[in-house]
């Protein structure tokens, strides 16, 4: 059974939306009364790699949230419990206890005691395939022995950073010890001869994604993952044409504008 993974930044009020990654608080509520009124169940990226196969029938979906953004402790996180919903937070392991505005180290601990699941977001948040092999390793196992130490568990899942990987940033990767690379290219996932994928995709829920995409998401429709898949493959080329760092000086002008 192909599973989707949601891939959030921020939920906060409609007034304090400042840009396009940040989905209002109503409208988060209303996707995850989605997901409750249709009977779908939330599962963590490491249940999903222990579980080769589902029940059929059973609808599940995996929710995921990028940086140390405050409202995963005081927004997202009460909501989810309220649903009885868990989620996995993906932390930059350098911006901890660093800000007033960002994820302290006592609140991911008490976001993990809430059944949420906290993975790695890199050390600095650096475009990790820009990296040369050294300061790569270091991203990784700084990231994964800095988190562990603090909140006392194993850290095996690492989102990269603008979604930016290669195969050299896989194999690093797993080298250091994580068990998946979490990506931001759309597309479902499954076993492959009974293996977990190494790789996971994810799907951009946004200040802009509407119930009926919601909807289409969560239940793998066909035609939809397929444009999506289309889209990104397209976008993906821009990117290599300009490069990383020219790609997203530009994206992050014009999706004000989105």
């Amino acid at each position: 059974m192909s599973i989707p993974i949601l891939m959030y930044h921020e939920v906060g009020p409609v007034e304090t939306l400042t840009e396009w990654y940040t989905v209002p608080t109503h409208k988060f509520r209303e996707q995850l009364e989605y997901l409750r009124d249709h009977d779908y169940q939330t599962v963590s990226l490491e249940q999903f790699r222990h579980s080769a196969t589902h029940a059929r029938g059973e609808r599940k979906v995996i929710i995921t949230f990028d940086d140390n953004n405050l409202c995963h402790h005081s927004v997202s996180t009460p909501i989810l419990v309220e649903f009885k919903f868990q989620a996995t937070f993906f932390i930059v392991s350098s911006f901890l206890d660093t800000r007033k505005d960002m994820l302290s180290t006592t609140q991911l601990v008490q976001m993990k005691r809430a059944g949420m699941s906290i993975e790695s977001h890199s050390h600095t948040h650096r475009f990790l395939s820009d990296l040369n092999p050294a300061d790569l390793r270091g991203e990784l196992e700084m990231s994964r022995r800095i988190l562990g130490d603090r909140l006392q568990g194993e850290v095996r899942f690492i989102s990269c950073p603008g979604g930016r990987y290669d195969r050299k940033v896989l194999d690093s990767a797993l080298d250091a010890g994580y068990w998946g690379v979490c990506t931001s290219a759309p597309g479902l996932n499954d076993f492959v001869r009974g293996h977990p994928p190494q790789t996971l995709d994810r799907f951009l829920v946004s200040a802009t994604t509407p119930l009926e995409t919601f909807a289409k998401i969560v239940s793998g429709d066909k035609g939809f993952v397929r444009n999506q898949v289309r889209r990104h493959r397209a976008k993906a080329l821009v990117k290599g044409l300009l490069g990383n760092t020219t790609y997203d000086r530009l994206w992050r002008h014009f999706r004000r504008d989105i």
